[in-house]
């Protein structure tokens, strides 16, 4: 909406905002009140959402504005004074933006954190600063005070602003989301709530909507949000003496929280990776075997002794158990097998069923047992007491169920 007075701007104001930032509402209570003249503000918003601008630097150059309005060739310093002033009230405008069902009054508890308020203050003048010219074409001030979309304008909250800046840009590298899109979604809600959109763009963004259960998505969000927040602290007490040494600071912590962020995703990766508390296996080659012997009745059908010393946290499988029973009836001898690598060097090897070798060699070659096979007599087998033992046998992998 083009606006012709200074009265019409601040009838405007918000609404102007929300239409070129998105945001579900403004929480402007349509109140405005003058900054006290001892503030060294530009502006605020009170925490029952009514917005004051300094009298001085913001109010005064916008009138002029208006009184001079459509006026060409206005000097370079004047045109910075009237777009540093629209500046200061997209900023607080800016603060006010609020997601569905919240309001900027909300966050008054968590913006005494030096974190959160450290995070408001630097999200909100890099979206305020980066987005101005989009709020002098919707609000049309470009007619009335030409010039001004070229004007300079000096950004507010040096000890704050790089440190956003290099963390929305973090989060955009590691996310795939645009940088400009990451500081939209911090700006159009509260400050309590800027943590939190911030994790989520990491979260959704990474394979652990797909590994971690719906109902462990806000505990992992949680840990993502609480990592990132330490970083941010000192920002306000940051030296301010040296421009380029409180810009570099300030940029290096915001590096750090998008680091703290992004490992904290990956460990919930790991954590969510591995096999579960409850669902370990541990299974050597013979004991693969004899699953694949049970996944087939053709290699089961002679398989008949009880297998012991699987250590698994799972109980006996119903073929399993089905073989066992078969046995005891029949009367045959249950001869126990040791299954993975022997515990000492000099140890004697557990003996194995006929039956039960040529079933486990058929599952390893993955070939059916020959027609002509048999089961051997007492004396063609030989002495299991004697003759040369194999060596180790190499463990197998660990797989989760």
């Amino acid at each position: 909406m083009k606006v012709n007075s200074h009265q019409e701007l601040m009838a405007e104001q918000a609404n102007a905002a929300v239409r070129i930032s998105g945001a579900h509402h403004s929480s402007w209570n349509g109140r405005l009140d003058v900054t006290a003249p001892d503030r060294k503000v530009r502006g605020s918003v009170k925490w029952d959402n009514t917005i004051e601008y300094s009298d001085r630097l913001v109010n005064e150059p916008l009138r002029e504005m208006f009184d001079n309005a459509r006026s060409h060739n206005q000097d370079p310093q004047t045109l910075q004074s009237y777009r540093e002033a629209v500046k200061t009230v997209l900023h607080e405008n800016t603060h006010v933006l609020a997601a569905e069902g919240t309001q900027h009054s909300d966050a008054k508890d968590a913006f005494q954190n030096p974190s959160v308020r450290a995070l408001e203050e630097g999200v909100t003048e890099l979206y305020s600063y980066t987005n101005v010219d989009r709020y002098i074409d919707d609000l049309g001030l470009e007619e009335i005070a030409p010039g001004i979309g070229a004007a300079d304008a000096n950004r507010s909250y040096k000890q704050y602003v790089p440190a956003a800046e290099t963390f929305t840009k973090g989060i955009s590298r590691e996310s795939g989301v645009d940088n400009d899109e990451v500081v939209r979604r911090l700006a159009v809600v509260n400050a309590e709530q800027k943590f939190r959109v911030a994790a989520e763009t990491l979260y959704d963004n990474s394979d652990l909507p797909g590994l971690v259960p719906e109902a462990g998505r806000e505990a992992a969000l949680q840990r993502i949000e609480t990592a990132m927040r330490p970083d941010f602290e000192p920002l306000p007490d940051l030296d301010k003496s040296d421009d380029q040494t409180l810009r570099r600071a300030s940029a290096k912590a915001g590096g750090r929280a998008v680091n703290a962020g992004v490992a904290e995703v990956e460990a919930i990766r790991n954590q969510w990776s591995a096999p579960q508390p409850g669902q370990r296996v541990e299974r050597g080659p013979q004991q693969q075997a004899t699953q694949q012997t049970q996944n087939n009745p053709r290699l089961a059908q002679g398989s008949q002794g009880q297998v012991q010393g699987t250590e698994t946290t799972q109980a006996m499988e119903p073929q399993q158990a089905q073989a066992s029973g078969q046995a005891r009836q029949s009367g045959q001898s249950q001869q126990p097998v040791q299954v993975g690598a022997q515990s000492g060097g000099g140890g004697q090897q557990a003996a194995q069923s006929p039956e039960l070798q040529q079933a486990m060699r058929a599952g390893l070659s993955g070939s059916a047992p020959m027609s002509s096979a048999r089961q051997l007599a007492a004396g063609e087998q030989g002495s299991r007491r004697s003759g040369a033992q194999g060596g180790q046998e190499r463990q197998g992998p660990e797989r989760g169920e």
